[in-house]
């Protein structure tokens, strides 16, 4: 019982961390903003930066049309939030002969952009770049949906296993507090008898 109430509180509080406070831990800040300009760059319907990135599809008409179709794919209307709903980060030291100690890292982040009218999820791919600094977009897709892609069943999880944790706190504890007054009672019992 024990093993299963330490069980769901740990997994209560990995629910309840948020995936923003995951990601300014796990990757640089100027990572984030980078990535955050560039989504406001895509929702400007200003996709130059993707062609910037991948030079060499730049003359690829699959490409364009992929391209085209992810600033299509941003919602009318004003951007009411933005939020983190996935994070895969890792920052390293390496050293190199010539340059000495250099910063390498892999990030992959997930916004979900709630607009007056619908849901953008933004997943970009960065890495940074040979001499440490930031960051080269390895891979970005963008699409629309009427209703929230990731965020709103992340809240109702977190939600569900806060409920769990407390509702077994207060179940141990109140079989905790019976099994004390039994136990009580029952040596109470016993020196009357005794007696």
């Amino acid at each position: 019982m024990i093993r299963a109430f330490l069980l769901l509180l740990t997994a209560a509080l990995l629910s309840a961390c948020s995936m923003e406070a995951m990601s300014e831990k796990r990757v640089p800040d100027d990572v984030r903003a980078e990535i955050n300009a560039q989504i406001d760059q895509l929702i400007a319907g200003d996709t130059e930066f993707i062609f910037d990135a991948f030079p060499e599809e730049r003359d690829n008409p699959e490409f364009r049309e992929q391209i085209e179709r992810m600033a299509a794919n941003v919602p009318n209307g004003e951007e009411v939030s933005r939020d983190v709903v996935g994070v895969i980060g890792s920052t390293e030291q390496a050293y190199s002969d010539t340059q000495g100690a250099v910063r390498r890292g892999t990030y992959n982040l997930a916004y979900e952009l709630a607009f007056e009218d619908g849901y953008f999820l933004v997943q970009t791919a960065h890495t940074l770049t040979d001499d440490g600094d930031c960051c080269a977009l390895r891979a970005i897709n963008a699409s629309r949906s009427d209703t929230s892609p990731m965020r709103e069943d992340q809240v109702r999880r977190t939600r569900l296993f806060k409920f769990l944790a407390l509702f077994l706190l207060i179940t141990t504890l109140a079989t905790a507090v019976i099994l004390i007054i039994r136990l009580g009672g029952r040596k109470a019992r016993e020196q009357q008898m005794g007696q």
